[in-house]
């Protein structure tokens, strides 16, 4: 089914029911959206080749990225591997009041969609191909999670925008991840805290585990053996010198969001893992009803190894523009 941009709105009923629909922006770029209601998911392609995959069905305690492709047509992410079943690819999650939203065991949280309008697709100010998807998640106690949608029980309420621009000039796929976030109508405090690597964390393909070369803005940190590392940097990047089909995926803090800078978790094995984090380890963040916050990232992919000089100058441009 192929539908005009302009008509995305009326959408959202039509998907509400379960529909499956595919449509395209008009322009060289020729992006386009797939729905699909079992399991539940948006995939953004390009040409036919597909670029980022959002997965947010009923069966999931959380919504994530699923998977996310260079311009070669590489996806670098693997979902729900045998030995974690909670690591779904590029996701958010912490801890609140107490409550595990990053595990997936009897008593965990879970992330619910609200609302899930259909995607816009256009163009940025600099007339870059763009598809936006936006949903509303109520983070809920378990014992709430199948209780009729209501603000009333929801820890958090959380306004989540994914932007994905695809810049042909330089082989980038970016996909900017922005969480609002409120205290919800369960109570009147929150306090959000976490393991080290409780944030917006990724895991990639198994086949990509060995070639893991991990660097950040200040150098490369010490992974030896099972080494982790766990410090602020504005960016955190894996290099993947594979024969044939090399690839650099990288990860942008922003100062505005709470506690600034991005304090990073990374290791290599027993597999490679990054995640962008507010050291809610360490301390936590507190917030009271009627306050609202912002977590806001950049991630990119590239069909090449990436040097540090390149993504200093991409950090930069993401700093001072958001873009």
């Amino acid at each position: 089914m192929t539908i005009h941009v302009s008509w995305l709105p009326h959408l959202v009923a039509f998907l509400a029911l379960g529909g499956l629909g595919t449509w395209p922006v008009s322009g060289q770029t020729a992006l386009s959206i797939t729905a699909a209601d079992k399991p539940a998911e948006w995939t953004i392609s390009r040409g036919g080749q597909k670029l980022l995959v959002y997965a947010f069905g009923r069966e999931r305690f959380k919504p994530c990225v699923k998977e996310l492709y260079t311009l070669k047509g590489d996806n670098l992410l693997r979902d729900a591997p045998h030995d974690h079943l909670h690591h779904h690819a590029l996701m958010y999650a912490i801890r609140v009041n107490g409550l595990n939203f990053w595990e997936e065991i009897s008593g965990s949280g879970v992330q619910k969609p609200i609302a899930s309008p259909a995607p816009e697709l256009g163009t940025n100010a600099a007339g870059l191909a763009q598809a936006t998807i936006r949903q509303t998640l109520h983070w809920l106690a378990p014992q709430d999670a199948f209780l009729p949608d209501s603000p009333k029980l929801a820890l958090l309420v959380e306004q989540r925008t994914l932007v994905l621009t695809v810049d042909t000039a330089r082989d980038e796929v970016a996909l900017r991840w922005t969480a609002q976030f409120e205290v919800g109508g369960k109570t009147n405090t929150v306090v959000l805290e976490g393991s080290t690597y409780f944030g917006l964390g990724v895991r990639f393909l198994q086949e990509l585990d060995p070639l893991a070369d991990i660097f950040n803005s200040d150098g490369k940190p010490d992974l030896s053996n099972t080494k982790q590392d766990v410090t602020p940097h504005d960016w955190c990047a894996v290099a993947f010198d594979r024969p044939g089909a090399p690839a650099t995926f990288a990860m942008f803090g922003h100062p505005a969001n709470p506690r600034g800078r991005a304090t990073w978790f990374t290791m290599k094995r027993p597999f490679a893992y990054v995640s962008a984090t507010q050291a809610l380890h360490a301390e936590p963040l507190v917030y009271h009803a009627g306050d609202k916050w912002q977590v806001d990232y950049l991630i990119a992919v590239y069909p090449t190894v990436k040097s540090a000089e390149f993504l200093n100058a991409r950090a930069a441009e993401w700093q001072k523009n958001r873009r």
